[in-house]
């Protein structure tokens, strides 16, 4: 077999037919397919597969059919048809590495001019052989296409995890207020931002005790970046990262937990709730699948296909503003998502990581005071509501690098990763020992549902409060590892 498919290769090269239709369809796919393996949790609908199909690889189809049909048909062109069929290879096939490997704008032009002189300069015969190219290029892509149809197993595979082990899905609520969860983006619980690496004094904490608060300092995430612990957080369920072949912070179908298929914004709407999701950009959004919710305040046609997850950029207050004021009798619920403070950026450097801390305590700042003028402003105009403030993970503060987010072995750097601020206006509606066990994000829901429907059979489900995290081997392949135990104790021996 391998002897055949050499031979076709072989055959293939030597030809003096020419394909440009592969060659478009070779260089489409190439991309298409090295995108999608490595972007698929972004993008894993039908209408991004349709619309990137025909985007790329029907333009370097069409690319081709042309610049082929034009040499052809002109007499002082058609001895250069091979030649320009190897050039416009080479050119895309370098625009896609420079592309991949983020090559700035002037070396991207410095190439391609680099480029064409050596096209007019080297009498090489060699521009003939661009089948090599493709030959390479449809291996590369094979490679890629391996990868895609793994993840599109782990796309199609049951979610299993997602399964309760009691009846919550059918809770009747008792009480209905309206519940507003509000989610500062890294923001660590008060005893961690006192501490190294943070040492960093807040009154935030004050003013939301003198404001009626409950806050549970100690309070952690289960899994160490947004996809991963709202997954979690909205499900009510540990997922162990999907239990994956590969499993990242990308976990299979975290979009769709979070925004098609979300247990806990079913149950609101069971009960009778309008619920809004409410984001600064479209990051959740991206695959374009959101529909538990029954309103969003950015909708799928308000950004692109090709997006990196914050093309539209939206003021939360001003929308939460806006969906308060509509007039409906049913109580709502609020997912509110603010992107600061935000964790930290990683550039390897101790200089950087100083400045980062630093910038991560400005963003403090303004997200303190965008937090009491949000606050303030719900309290004023719905005073029975239950107000929730809840930070999806920690900061990172101390990281050196992304690597080390799933390396690291100092506690405190740990607690850096997980430690999350959480406090409650409970507004007279938490009963005495329903919120005693409540110590990580994955029980916040299960404890709300149990204080609305006053029953406490739901607390006697509560998942474990460990955290887990991702370890890096010496080759670099992840495993899933619980880092914390339910007693708030880091595992050191791994």
């Amino acid at each position: 077999m391998i002897s055949k498919l050499k031979k076709h290769i072989i055959d293939f090269i030597d030809s003096e037919k020419d394909t440009p239709f592969f060659a478009g369809l070779v260089l489409g796919l190439t991309p298409l397919l090295f995108y999608y393996s490595n972007n698929y949790w972004q993008v894993n609908s039908w209408q991004h597969a349709a619309f990137f199909f025909l985007t790329v690889v029907g333009f370097f189809c069409i690319l081709f059919l042309v610049v082929y049909y034009v040499f052809n048909r002109l007499n002082r062109l058609k001895p250069y048809t091979k030649h320009v069929l190897f050039w416009l290879t080479l050119i895309i096939v370098c625009l896609f590495l420079t592309h991949t490997f983020v090559i700035t704008i002037k070396r991207k032009i410095a190439l391609l001019v680099l480029l064409v002189i050596l096209g007019y300069i080297l009498p090489f015969e060699p521009r003939k052989h661009y089948k090599k190219l493709l030959v390479l290029l449809s291996i590369f892509s094979v490679m890629s296409l391996g990868k895609v149809m793994v993840l599109l197993y782990e796309d199609l595979k049951p979610d299993t995890w997602m399964t309760f082990e009691d009846d919550i899905q059918d809770v009747r609520f008792t009480r209905f207020p309206n519940v507003y969860l509000i989610q500062p983006d890294g923001y660590v619980s008060e005893s961690t931002l006192k501490q190294d690496p943070y040492g960093f004094e807040s009154d935030f904490y004050d003013w939301l005790d003198d404001n009626g608060f409950k806050v549970y300092d100690n309070f952690r995430s289960n899994y160490p970046a947004s996809l991963t612990s709202n997954a979690s957080l909205f499900t009510m369920r540990h997922h162990n990262f999907g239990d994956m072949f590969f499993p990242g912070v990308e976990i299979a179908n975290a979009r769709e937990v979070i925004t098609s298929k979300n247990p806990v914004s079913d149950i609101f709407r069971n009960n009778g709730y309008d619920t809004y999701f409410i984001a600064q950009d479209e990051y959740f959004q991206q695959n374009r699948k959101q529909k538990s919710f029954s309103h969003f305040n950015i909708q799928k046609d308000d950004f692109p296909f090709y997006t990196r997850g914050d093309s539209e950029i939206r003021n939360v207050f001003e929308d939460l503003k806006y969906a308060m004021a509509l007039q409906n009798k049913k109580p709502k619920f609020f997912f509110l998502e603010k992107l600061l403070p935000h964790h930290v950026g990683f550039y390897g450097t101790e200089k950087s990581i100083l400045q980062e801390r630093k910038k991560y305590f400005d963003n403090i700042t303004k997200v303190n005071q965008w937090l009491k003028e949000t606050i303030d402003y719900i309290s004023d105009k719905d005073q029975n509501s239950i107000i929730i403030v809840l930070a999806d993970h920690g900061g990172w503060v101390g990281l050196r690098s992304f690597n080390d987010l799933f390396s690291n072995a100092d506690p405190k750097l740990i607690n850096s990763i997980y430690s999350s601020i959480a406090a409650i206006k409970w507004n007279g509606y938490l009963k005495p020992e329903y919120d005693k066990d409540l110590k990580t994000s994955v029980n916040l829901f299960r404890v709300l549902f149990s204080v609305l429907s006053e029953d406490t059979k739901y607390l006697e489900y509560l998942e474990n409060d460990s955290s887990y995290n991702l370890r890096l081997n010496a080759l670099g392949v992840k495993k899933v590892i619980r880092l914390i135990d339910e007693n708030g104790e880091i595992i050191t021996t791994q």
